[in-house]
């Protein structure tokens, strides 16, 4: 299991005393403006993120009919058609075809309705979800990611709470900076927000029109140890304080909001942000925020996603 930090720089990081060369399980989603808009393949699972500090993140899809309002709101040419289809009595449908109509223009066709929206935007006050489009139309003003941002629920975290997102589900994070565990790092499907072509057909093809907010997952605490189901193999702890763990093979500590400490057979310190490997056994970790311990487990034991 590899472990990645993300720099500020965007440089990744390579975890301290890590052997071998496999594939990524855990790495860094950093926020300091709105990220691109993803949704993951089926194949590659689900993926949970943990709040570092405080974070917005965009996911699960709201009733179409109240996207068509606000949509209908902005006053925007264009968007007849998509406004129509929302209302469509199968709620599954009317997302699929809405979002088909988006991204099925060219290009040049697509900057200009982003445009629109943004210019819009300013004007359509007490709607939550164009207030939040407006923020985001300040970093990414000419892209049709832009509409989509109205279709998902927005989720605040608090630090230490986490949110399952399924495969197919689109996603991002507005805001703040969270660790993204995942079994399989995966080939991450791109529906916005980095001017990148959509491939339309296959986001069509793996979305799940799901309507619904993403969910966050209980963990099961005592004494400041904070422990989760696991996802596809992949077990979270999180620790407020200091506690005494077992881990049952190689683990990953990142330090999550803060420094904290590690002590196996020597101590070692992590910054906030970092990440260190550690073998199998008995290990010690300390913080004044939190700190998480990630490690394999037995392939299907206590998963909670399907």
């Amino acid at each position: 299991m590899r472990v990645r930090a993300q720099r500020e720089s965007g440089a990744p990081a390579r975890a301290a005393g890590r052997r071998g060369e496999d594939p990524g399980r855990v790495w860094w989603m950093r926020a300091d403006h709105p990220l691109p808009l993803q949704l993951r393949r089926g194949q590659d699972g689900p993926v949970r993120i943990v709040a570092a500090t405080p974070a917005t993140v965009l996911t699960g899809f709201r009733d179409p009919a109240e996207v068509a309002q606000d949509l209908e709101t902005l006053g925007v040419y264009g968007l007849a058609d998509v406004i129509s289809v929302l209302r469509r009595p199968d709620r599954g449908e009317a997302l699929l075809y809405a979002l088909g109509l988006i991204f099925a223009t060219g290009r040049a066709a697509q900057i200009s309705l982003a445009r629109r929206v943004a210019d819009a935007a300013p004007g359509c006050t007490g709607r939550p979800a164009l207030t939040r489009l407006l923020g985001v139309a300040r970093h990414h003003p000419d892209d049709p990611g832009l509409l989509v941002t109205t279709f998902l629920h927005e989720i605040r975290l608090s630090p230490g709470e986490v949110l399952d997102v399924g495969p197919g589900a689109v996603h991002g994070m507005l805001t703040g900076r969270a660790l993204h565990i995942a079994a399989l790092r995966g080939r991450p499907i791109t529906v916005g927000l980095s001017l990148e072509p959509v491939p339309t057909q296959e986001v069509l093809q793996r979305l799940q029109p799901r309507v619904g907010p993403g969910r966050l997952v209980p963990g099961v605490g005592r004494g400041g140890v904070v422990r989760y189901p696991s996802l596809r193999g992949v077990s979270l702890t999180q620790v407020s304080g200091e506690a005494d763990l077992e881990a049952g093979g190689e683990a990953d500590v990142v330090a999550l909001d803060g420094p904290g400490w590690v002590h196996t057979d020597e101590r070692a310190v992590l910054r906030a942000g970092q990440v260190l490997a550690v073998p199998a056994g008995r290990l010690r970790l300390g913080t004044g925020g939190r700190i998480a311990l990630v490690e394999s487990c037995d392939e299907g034991a206590g998963d909670v996603l399907s």
